[in-house]
């Protein structure tokens, strides 16, 4: 009897080790506590189906994915971070390379929506941290590591543990402190340019009506 009791402890002792080591290389939000200061740009990486694969939640709020693409709300996912377990997964569909992406969740039955584009929260906090990850874990791919926080910034913890995901054929653009990298710049430059030159030549055209109209 006590041997069989002393190989089920053992038993027990080992998945539990089991599961730890399992558990080992999913991120971690390095600075809890401090509202993450990078913000991120998600889009498709290529044609092709995007997968989000669960990670896990020490959140006591229910929380629900949901994914936005091009302006479109495409709804929610059936991972929830209170029935769902790590390695459950939900492929939204296909989408093409580029489209643009926001990942938003549903808190507590409509109480709170929080969404990886900053610009979209109401209470004007950045509630997603993101990171690369390498796979392996619960047989989840490499992918886009996203984790949500899923308190008002007013009362939130930032530990960025409430809600984790693995997106697979996501690319992330990642924009330090709000403020974009040399290249963004050169691009929002450059666009400011076309639209000048643009709005000249419409002028430029509407004068010459005009004198003809004169004429």
């Amino acid at each position: 009897m006590t041997l069989m009791r002393t190989a089920v402890t053992s038993a027990i002792f080992g998945l539990s080790l089991l599961s730890s080591v399992a558990q080992a290389a999913i991120p971690v939000y390095p600075n809890s506590g401090t509202e993450n200061p990078e913000l991120y740009s998600f889009t498709a990486a290529a044609d092709g189906d995007l997968v989000a694969y669960f990670t896990g939640s020490t959140g006591s709020f229910e929380n629900i994915l949901g994914l936005i693409v091009n302006g479109t709300d495409l709804g929610f996912s059936s991972l929830n971070s209170h029935l769902s377990a790590p390695g459950d997964s939900f492929n939204f569909g296909p989408v093409s390379a580029g489209d643009a992406l926001v990942f938003y969740i549903n808190v507590e039955g409509g109480i709170y929506t929080w969404a990886s584009d900053k610009a979209l929260n109401d209470d004007a906090a950045n509630h997603v941290w993101s990171t690369a990850y390498d796979g392996g874990d619960f047989s989840i791919p490499e992918g886009i590591f996203v984790t949500f926080e899923d308190l008002p910034g007013s009362s939130s913890d930032y530990n960025y543990e409430d809600l984790g995901f693995v997106f697979t054929n996501v690319k992330t653009v990642i924009i330090p402190n709000g403020v974009p990298e040399p290249a963004a710049w050169a691009m929002l430059i450059a666009g400011f340019g076309m639209i000048g030159s643009a709005m000249r030549r419409r002028k430029a055209t509407e004068v010459r009506v005009l004198s003809q109209a004169l004429i």
